[in-house]
C-alpha cells in the first residue's frame, strides 16, 4: 500500500509539473500590462487611447504610457537621476543619451534575452543591431543594446516615394489666384508669399491667413522654421551644422555671411510683411497643425506635413499643397540603409516585461504592424484585395484626410481617429519603401489606390502649369535633377558622441541659439535683427561655441572618409 501511496504522490507531482508551467505562462501572457515608453520623439505624454491603444490591448494585453521630452523637458533628466527609464526606450540619436544611459545601466543587453522567437527582428534587424553594437563597443560596452530606426530592407533607394520630406510646399490655388509668380532664389520667398497671402487673405471661416507659421517644440538650439530653409540648399542637421553630403559643403550656423543668418533673415521679413504667423513662437505642434489643417497657412515646410490638409474633395477644387522648387535651389533627399538612421530603439534594464516589449516591436516590423500603425485598423480602413495588395477604404480616406474630425465607431476604440493615432513617432522599418518581392510599400504612397484617388484636377493642373509634367514631387527632383543625394553610407555613419566638455559648453550657449534665433526672426527693424544676431553670436562664442563646432568638423570630416571608403 505504501508503495501504491508513493507512486500515486509521484505521478500526481509529475502531473502538476508539467501543467502548472504551461497554465502559470497562460496566466503572465493574459495578465494586463502598462509598458512605459521614454521618447525623445513623440509629441505626446500619457497614456496611449483610441484604436492603436486597442489594437495593443487585443493583440498583447498591453497598455502604452508615453513619457517625452517635447512635452516636458526634464523628462530624461528625470528618468536618469531615478535610475529607470522606462520599457521601452525611443532616443532622438545614438550620441550621448546613449552613452549616458549605458554608463548608467539603464539599458538591456538584448544579448541576456532569446530573440529567437521574434521573426520580423531577426529577418531585418541584423544590420541595425549590429551598428548599434559597433558604437556601443568602441565606446567600451559590449553587447547588443538595440537597434537603429528607419531600417531599410534593401541599400540605396531614395527615402521618399511620392512627397519629398525635404520640400518646399504651396499651396496651388493659391499660387493660381496671385498670377503664378515666380520663385528663383531663397530671399523672393517673402515677396512670394506675400502676393499668395494678398490673393487667399482669409479661410473659409472668415480666420486670418498666413504664408508661413512654425512652432518651437522640436529645438533646443536653433529656430527650425529657419533653419529648414536651408535643406532646400541640400544641407541636412549635424546638429547646429548644416551638411550638404552630395557637395561636401559645411554651414556653420553663426557664420556672418552664411545661410543661417539668409534663412533668419527672410523669415523677419515675413514677419515684418505680416505674412509669418507671430503667433508661432508661443504655440505648440498641435496647435501648428490645427492651423494647417484649417486652410491657415499657404506655405509647409515638408511633404509629410500636407496630408493635414490635402483632401481628394479640396484637389477636385484644385486646392492643395504641391511640391515647388525655387530655381536656384537643390534639396536634401536621404537615401535608405539596412543599418537604419542614427535615432534608436532600446529596452530598459529594469523593464519587467522584455517579452512582452519585443513582441510590440517585432509586430511594428512586420508588414501588417507597419500598416496599422500608420493607417488604422485592418478592415475598417484599409484590407488586402482580392490580388493581395492593400487599399484604402473609403472611410480610411477620410481618416486620413480629416483626422481631427473623423469619430472612430466604438468597438475600435472611439475618439476622433488623431485622438488615436499610434503617439509613438518613432519608426521601426522605413515606411516609404518598396516591399522586396511584392509591387507595394508599407506606406499607402505606393499602393495603386494611392495614384488613382488623388489623380484628381489638382495633380492634373499642377503637372501641365507648373511640373513639367511630373507626377509627383519626388519625379519633379529626377526631372529636373535639381536634388541634393545623401548616400547610403552617410546614413550608416556612427556619429562620435561630444566629450564631456564640449556638452557642458554646449548646454551653455545651446539656449541662447534659440531665444535669440526667434528674437532675430521677429525683430522690428534691421538694427533690432543685427543687435540680436550680435549678442547671439558673441555670447555663444564666448560660452566655448568654436570649440564645439571644432569637434563636430572632426567627426565630420571623418564622415567624409567613411563615405569615400563605403560608397
Amino acid at each position: 500500500m505504501k508503495k501504491i501511496l508513493s507512486l500515486v504522490l509521484c505521478l500526481a507531482m509529475l502531473a502538476s509539473m508539467a501543467v502548472i508551467p504551461a497554465a502559470s505562462a497562460d496566466e503572465v501572457y493574459r495578465e494586463p500590462v502598462t509598458l512605459t515608453m521614454f521618447s525623445g520623439l513623440a509629441n505626446y505624454a500619457g497614456e496611449q487611447k483610441g484604436w492603436f491603444a486597442k489594437e495593443l490591448k487585443d493583440r498583447f494585453n498591453v497598455t502604452l504610457n508615453i513619457v517625452s521630452t517635447n512635452v516636458d523637458s526634464n523628462a530624461w533628466t528625470a528618468g536618469v537621476a531615478a535610475g529607470d527609464l522606462g520599457d521601452i526606450i525611443c532616443l532622438g540619436d545614438m550620441g550621448d543619451q546613449f552613452l549616458e544611459a549605458l554608463a548608467a545601466d539603464l539599458l538591456l543587453d538584448w544579448d541576456d534575452v532569446d530573440l529567437t522567437p521574434y521573426e520580423n527582428i531577426n529577418a531585418y534587424l541584423g544590420d541595425a543591431i549590429a551598428k548599434t553594437s559597433a558604437f556601443a563597443a568602441d565606446h567600451g560596452y559590449e553587447g547588443k543594446f538595440g537597434f537603429n530606426f528607419g531600417v531599410a530592407l534593401e541599400n540605396g533607394a531614395w527615402a521618399e516615394l511620392t512627397d519629398p520630406t525635404y520640400a518646399l510646399q504651396i499651396r496651388f490655388d493659391a499660387w493660381e489666384k496671385a498670377g503664378k509668380p515666380e520663385l528663383k532664389t531663397l530671399e523672393d520667398l517673402p515677396a512670394f508669399l506675400k502676393a499668395l497671402q494678398e490673393a487667399v487673405p482669409e479661410n473659409a471661416n472668415g480666420e486670418k491667413v498666413y504664408g508661413y507659421g512654425g512652432f518651437p517644440d522640436w529645438e533646443d538650439c536653433k529656430m527650425k522654421f529657419a533653419w529648414d530653409l536651408m535643406t532646400y540648399y541640400g544641407f541636412q542637421e549635424w546638429d547646429y551644422l548644416g551638411v550638404n553630403y552630395a557637395t561636401r559643403q559645411v554651414e556653420d550656423q553663426l557664420a556672418e555671411d552664411g545661410l543661417y543668418k539668409r534663412a533668419l533673415k527672410v523669415v523677419n521679413q515675413m514677419y515684418r510683411d505680416g505674412t509669418f504667423d507671430p503667433e508661432s513662437v508661443s504655440q505648440n505642434f498641435d496647435t501648428y497643425c490645427q492651423k494647417l489643417s484649417a486652410g491657415r497657412y499657404l506655405m509647409a515646410m515638408w511633404g509629410w506635413i500636407i496630408g493635414n490638409y490635402n483632401s481628394a474633395e479640396k484637389a477636385a477644387n484644385r486646392d492643395g499643397f504641391v511640391t515647388f522648387l525655387i530655381e536656384d535651389s537643390a534639396p536634401a533627399m536621404q537615401t535608405l540603409s539596412t543599418a537604419g538612421s542614427n535615432r534608436m530603439w532600446c529596452l530598459g534594464a529594469n523593464t519587467k516585461y522584455p517579452e512582452r516589449c519585443l513582441e510590440v516591436i517585432d509586430w511594428l516590423c512586420s508588414e501588417e504592424g507597419i500598416i496599422i500603425q500608420n493607417y488604422g485598423p485592418k478592415g475598417l480602413t484599409w484590407d488586402y484585395n482580392a490580388e493581395g495588395v492593400p487599399e484604402m477604404t473609403e472611410f480610411g480616406w477620410k481618416c486620413q484626410e480629416d483626422r481631427a474630425n473623423t469619430e472612430m465607431p466604438a468597438e475600435y476604440g472611439g475618439a476622433t481617429f488623431q485622438d488615436g493615432e499610434s503617439k509613438i513617432n518613432h519608426e521601426t522599418i522605413k515606411v516609404e519603401q518598396m516591399i522586396p518581392g511584392k509591387t507595394y510599400s508599407f506606406s499607402n504612397k505606393g499602393w495603386p489606390c494611392y495614384a488613382e484617388h488623388y489623380a484628381t484636377e489638382l495633380s492634373k493642373a499642377w503637372s501641365e502649369e507648373y511640373a513639367d509634367g511630373a507626377t509627383s514631387g519626388v519625379d519633379l527632383y529626377r526631372r529636373k535633377n535639381q536634388v541634393s543625394v545623401m548616400s547610403p553610407a552617410a546614413i550608416a555613419y556612427s556619429k562620435a558622441a561630444l566629450s564631456d566638455e564640449s556638452q557642458q559648453k554646449r548646454a551653455q550657449f545651446a539656449p541662447i541659439m534659440k531665444e535669440y534665433s526667434w528674437k532675430c526672426a521677429n525683430s522690428e527693424t534691421d538694427e533690432e535683427f543685427e543687435a540680436n544676431w550680435k549678442y547671439m553670436v558673441d555670447t555663444c562664442k564666448s560660452y566655448g561655441y568654436d570649440d564645439v563646432t571644432a569637434e563636430y568638423m572632426t567627426d565630420i570630416q571623418n564622415c567624409f572618409a567613411y563615405m569615400d571608403a563605403n560608397d
